[in-house]
């Protein structure tokens, strides 16, 4: 069975919204957390116990009942986004199984059960926030993609892909791969909503600036790919204890095919402090 092979979860309609089963243990806050450190500015606000998101018919809300174990959506039709957003079409328990014997990750488990790999609202806004992440901190990196959403309101491709990126505050490579992202969505080249992953990936890769760790990472939470390993990223190096790509990439043969469900728990479980990165801030 594969990570992301779960049944759909049931939907309720609700006066004024819906309702979506996420059956327990569902890690929350944890998730909110992580997503929360990397939201868009403008249009992504984030607090304890909620998440909403600014859209052109008004703000969606996100809440989660540990009572009925559901997620409450303040409004109907965007049920496949949130599904998304909150990593609703995979199976935490079979990954789960796996890790339990393994030292690294079965402790982990154990102390955060229930936790899922977070997606994204809209694939654009991800892709830009990783390409801004590369080689800095992750609160740097929110705070160059508020300097963004200052320059371009709404994060529109058509707008980013014409826009003086002068004042943004990356250097001109950072803000041409930018721009060119930008060119091949409005240009439809990237059409994420009804392109499959490996399309997507390819043309990523075909854009100056996106390499393999900024794949790898999309590959997580836009491909939704069970087996995706940025084995580069320094807080996954960190979270294992290693101190080289190619040692992490010996540890984690055994957590395949679940290596993307294993990247989260490093990352989200201890925390780490913001530091500077070898390949990206972000994950």
């Amino acid at each position: 069975m594969n990570l992301f092979d779960e049944a759909p979860s049931a939907i309720e309609n609700s006066e004024g919204g819906e309702k979506i089963s996420a059956p327990a243990p569902y890690a929350w806050r944890e998730i909110l957390a992580y997503l929360s450190r990397r939201r868009t500015p403008g249009l992504e606000r984030i607090d304890a116990d909620r998440y909403t998101r600014q859209t052109a018919s008004g703000d969606v809300t996100v809440s989660y009942s540990v009572e009925s174990t559901q997620l409450n959506i303040s409004t109907t039709g965007e049920t496949p986004r949130v599904r998304r957003l909150f990593g609703l079409d995979h199976d935490a328990k079979v990954a789960a199984r796996i890790f339990t014997g393994c030292p690294l990750l079965g402790p982990r488990v154990v102390q955060l059960p229930g936790l899922r790999i977070p997606g994204c609202w809209e694939p654009f806004e991800l892709c830009l926030r990783v390409i801004l992440g590369q080689q800095v901190t992750v609160a740097a990196a929110s705070t160059l993609m508020g300097r963004l959403g200052a320059i371009c309101p709404g994060y529109y491709a058509p707008e980013i892909a014409k826009a003086d990126l002068t004042q943004l505050g990356v250097p001109g490579s950072r803000a041409r791969t930018i721009q060119a992202l930008a060119q091949a969505v409005s240009g439809g080249d990237l059409l994420f909503e009804s392109q499959p992953w490996e399309e997507i990936a390819r043309v990523l890769r075909r854009i100056p600036g996106i390499g393999p760790w900024t794949v790898s990472y999309l590959a997580i939470r836009l491909g939704r790919e069970a087996d995706a390993f940025p084995e580069s990223d320094l807080g996954l190096l960190r979270g294992a204890g290693v101190s080289s790509p190619k040692e992490l990439l010996r540890i984690a043969e055994r957590w395949r095919p679940y290596r993307s469900y294993a990247a989260m728990h490093l990352w989200i479980q201890p925390q780490l402090p913001d530091s500077g990165t070898r390949q990206s801030g972000v994950a």
